[in-house]
């Protein structure tokens, strides 16, 4: 069974289609729309991109992995009536503590420049479960994305969602379901925020997965597509 309202997929930070591709060979959908945030330079050029895809009289469903689960939730209060469900992947609603911002503006210092090595263990590391760090189903996806996007697509990422503000208060005018999935061992999106932005949603559910990193999409892409797929009402 295949989808019938359309599906919105928003990337995270230095992904494209490669970060969805394992997950949209387990589901068959109909009218499935990418939007290409690794095209975007601001997050005004994220919102146009998104905004593009979805047409006035229609119902649609989003679902965003990371800075995508942001850019998301900002489209789906912008459209509140054409949302059908929103699915965040490992997306913190609670945005960037303090210390996230200042370890970004390190990381903006360092990127400028010149240092970048998308290649190095510790770099994966941070993104991917020590489980599957040798998975090159997992790492290679990871390495060639971030080498064939560069470190001027990261830089743009970053500062165009930097800083990054509380979506709560924003999902919770949102008349539709919200699916959050969450890994217990992510180091980018704390599951206790995640717990407790599940409680304080009255229409959201939570998913928590173990021995997965942030990668969700490719190091859970099976149990991924089943939730997914209750999502958007398509079966595997």
């Amino acid at each position: 069974m295949s989808a019938q309202a359309p599906v919105l997929f928003f990337p995270g930070t230095l992904c494209d289609e490669r970060i969805f591709m394992p997950l949209w060979r387990q589901l068959s959908i109909a009218q499935r729309r990418f939007v290409p945030l690794q095209w975007a330079t601001s997050k005004d050029d994220m919102i146009a991109l998104s905004q593009d895809r979805i047409l006035a009289d229609e119902k649609v469903h989003l679902v965003g992995y990371s800075m995508g689960g942001y850019i998301a939730s900002l489209i789906a209060a912008r459209n509140k009536a054409n949302i059908a469900s929103i699915t965040l992947i490992a997306y913190d609603p609670a945005g960037l503590s303090t210390n996230e911002i200042s370890q970004r503006e390190t990381m903006v210092k360092s990127l400028k420049k010149g240092q970048f090595k998308p290649d190095n263990h510790n770099y994966l590391a941070r993104f991917i479960h020590p489980s599957r760090l040798a998975d090159t189903n997992v790492t290679d996806v990871v390495t060639s994305m971030a080498k064939d996007l560069g470190k001027s697509t990261l830089l743009a990422h970053t500062l165009a969602s930097t800083p990054r503000e509380n979506t709560l208060k924003l999902l919770e005018k949102i008349n539709a379901p919200v699916t959050l999935v969450g890994a217990i061992d992510d180091n980018i999106a704390h599951i206790d925020s995640l717990r407790y932005a599940a409680k304080s949603l009255p229409n959201a559910s939570l998913y928590e997965f173990e021995n997965t990193g942030h990668m969700i999409p490719l190091e859970q892409t099976s149990q991924l597509a089943t939730i997914v797929g209750k999502c958007i009402g398509v079966q595997k």
